[in-house]
């Protein structure tokens, strides 16, 4: 079944902020003695791309702390693996189209076991390193959860901040972020979605469906954001799983079991979110989602440095203009421990354009930043590394 990818990728629902906006700002008042400090970078990896690799990148993972397996936007075929440590591409691996028109997501099990999902079927595949498909999985589920009668339940594997999801191979299952469809469609009914779904590769079935949509995801106002705003990121370190959103200031840790263990304040008062644009079916605003980067502050990838045992969330800050315009961007990184007390919170030194995208992800002893331009589609950009060394 194919989904109407056009609604997908315009209609999602959210909520302006109510009283739980102050809540957080009272919480986040409690880090208001933390400095703002220069996070200079460590190096620039100065990697060149081949002439067939264009340089939007839909997701990326990093196998045994040096090979990156990079999806990118162009072309949709291939996967190209990256040396990060020898600092050079060094591999591809074709993908079908007739199986895979649309890759979101990998995960690198061994050098012949890949996991890849697609963005327009909600399905993932095993592959191995020639691309071959050894077996697939299908999430698809007409009524996933309870829903009303005029709808149905179910949700997409799109790409955007964090995992698209995460194969657990002591559990033999897959964390899927239920990234629902039609979102702005339920109103009355998105508070009670689940946001995380376990499916089990042997049993071949969903074994558990746990976490909400929170905050103002969970509004009784009908609003919308962009699609890569509009649903949650989750991050799996030992027994436990943490959800954020992000235009949401909290981050949520649940167990296994799908009990929610802790809600965290995870923002400092300083920092000041967007808020979504009004939903309105005559009136659509298909500008407003477009150019939705360019006036608002959000937060973007939230992940673990295993090699410094900390939470790192980062924060798109839109420094505007007098016509309410990102003049440019910061690029924030707050740093966690284990209990997730904020310890730092520290500035990219690199300057960004105010219709600049960046994505993070963890390398080593910090992070990989890479910078989105319009005119630097055939550069490859996850170049600059951050380290977090004390």
């Amino acid at each position: 079944m194919k989904f109407p990818f056009c609604i997908i990728f315009l209609c999602y629902s959210i909520l302006i902020f109510s009283c739980g906006k102050s809540d957080a700002l009272r919480g986040a008042s409690e880090a208001s003695n933390i400095s703002i400090e220069i996070l200079s970078k460590e190096l620039d990896l100065g990697i060149v791309a081949p002439d067939h690799f264009g340089g939007g990148i839909r997701n990326t993972f990093i196998f045994k702390d040096t090979l990156a397996y990079v999806i990118p936007s162009k072309p949709l075929d291939i996967i190209f693996i990256v040396d990060l440590k020898n600092k050079t591409f060094i591999d591809e691996i074709p993908l079908d189209p007739n199986f895979i028109t649309s890759p979101s997501g990998v995960q690198v099990i061994s050098e012949d076991s890949i996991f890849v999902s697609d963005m327009h079927f909600p399905f993932i595949l095993l592959i191995n390193s020639q691309g071959e498909i050894r077996d697939s999985y299908n999430l698809f589920r007409e009524n996933l959860w309870e829903m009303p009668a005029e709808g149905f339940a179910n949700f997409g594997l799109y790409f955007g901040f964090g995992d698209t999801f995460r194969y657990l191979p002591e559990k033999r299952s897959f964390l899927v972020p239920l990234r629902q469809i039609d979102q702005w469609f339920f109103v009355n009914e998105k508070k009670s979605f689940p946001a995380i779904g376990e499916y089990n590769i042997d049993k071949k079935e969903f074994v558990n469906l746990f976490g909400k949509y929170k905050g103002v995801y969970a509004s009784d106002r009908n609003t919308l954001l962009p699609f890569y705003l509009s649903h949650p990121t989750v991050e799996i370190v030992d027994e436990y799983i943490y959800l954020c959103f992000a235009v949401d200031p909290y981050i949520y840790k649940y167990d296994f079991k799908g009990d929610l263990i802790q809600t965290k304040v995870a923002t400092i008062p300083e920092f000041e979110l967007g808020e979504p644009l009004e939903y309105n079916m005559e009136d659509f605003d298909e500008q407003g989602l477009r150019d939705y980067n360019k006036s608002n502050s959000y937060f973007g990838n939230f992940f673990f440095v295993k090699e410094q045992n900390c939470y790192v969330r980062i924060f798109f800050e839109c420094v505007k203009n007098a016509h309410g315009k990102c003049s440019s961007k910061k690029v924030h990184a707050l740093i966690f421990d284990k209990d997730l007390n904020l310890l730092e919170v520290k500035t990219l030194e690199e300057e960004y354009g105010g219709e600049d995208f960046t994505f993070q992800i963890a390398y080593k002893n910090g992070f990989l930043s890479k910078l989105g331009k319009l005119n630097n589609d055939d550069e490859f950009i996850i170049n600059s590394y951050y380290s977090l060394n004390k």
